[in-house]
């Protein structure tokens, strides 16, 4: 399932750098963690902007149900933006930003294993009252 998330994660990085769909977005996500990102991307694509750097990432697997159908698990993350910026897809040039909280954030989301054995991420929600 890490896995997963870690290709959720560079799916979603190259959605927001082109400010388009990675069309491998719905192999790993589903429920909110998909519709949360596409409405990013749609948010983008309206202030013709797109995001440039990179994100780091430490993502850990915090809890397992295996009695639960589908089984079902918790990855927590600590994500570090301090060098990912929202910037014009035209010209390149980084859009200032208005926000001065830390840019480490914790990430928790859940995975769900279909009947299949693939793994989904299905919700993913930032705390931005914890840093890491």
């Amino acid at each position: 399932m890490l896995t997963v998330y870690q290709s959720l994660s560079e799916a979603e990085e190259h959605s927001y750098a082109r400010a388009k769909v990675d069309p491998s977005l719905g192999k790993y996500a589903a429920h909110t963690a998909l519709t949360d990102i596409e409405a990013t991307v749609f948010y983008y694509q309206q202030k013709g902007t797109v995001m440039k750097g990179a994100v780091t990432r430490a993502p850990e697997v915090t809890g397992i149900s295996l009695q639960s159908v589908p089984l079902k698990a918790t990855i927590v993350d600590c994500v570090d933006s301090n060098h990912y910026y929202e910037a014009s897809a035209k010209s390149g040039v980084p859009v200032k930003s208005t926000y001065t909280g830390s840019r480490r954030h914790i990430v928790t989301s859940t995975a769900e294993r279909s009947k299949t054995g693939l793994w989904k991420i299905y919700t993913s929600v930032i705390d931005r009252d914890r840093t890491c």
